[in-house]
């Protein structure tokens, strides 16, 4: 007589993915690096590098409410302005001719970039020249603007 087979159940072994997932999770902690990343502390500074304010030609340029932005001709104070882009090229074609070849950009931090750059390409209009370029943010830009005439 013959034996009959007992049917095998349909349900699947997973014991061996078990093992590969362990021996998985055992091969990233090992060859994950486990230091913890660098802080790193950088110094604060007002500018990379000193500038010499005698050699050079100041612009200043502050937030107003209703407009992008207006440049003065003086160092840090709404004084001598508000300027038009015109005038911000003469007056840095004068300094040249002072033989001040550097053009310092003093900006209220709420300035957008682009009128910033609009005063750079004025000011650039200047001197076929290649001109030396620093931009800084102005500090306490809200009391001076309760100062302007």
């Amino acid at each position: 007589m013959k034996t009959r087979e007992i049917p095998k159940d349909n349900e699947m072994d997973i014991t061996p993915m078990i093992d590969v997932t362990f021996l998985l999770l055992i091969f990233f902690i090992l060859t994950n690096n486990m230091s913890k990343n660098a802080k790193v502390e950088l110094p604060a500074t007002r500018m990379s590098s000193s500038v010499n304010t005698k050699t050079s030609v100041t612009l200043s340029i502050f937030r107003t409410d209703g407009s992008d932005g207006e440049v003065y001709l003086s160092e840090g104070t709404m004084e001598n302005g508000p300027a038009s882009m015109a005038e911000v090229t003469q007056y840095v074609r004068q300094a040249i001719q002072d033989d001040r070849k550097t053009v310092i950009l003093m900006c209220d931090q709420g300035v957008s970039s682009g009128f910033v750059e609009e005063v750079a390409l004025a000011a650039s209009e200047a001197s076929e020249e290649e001109l030396l370029y620093f931009t800084g943010v102005l500090e306490n830009a809200k009391s001076r603007k309760s100062k302007k005439p």
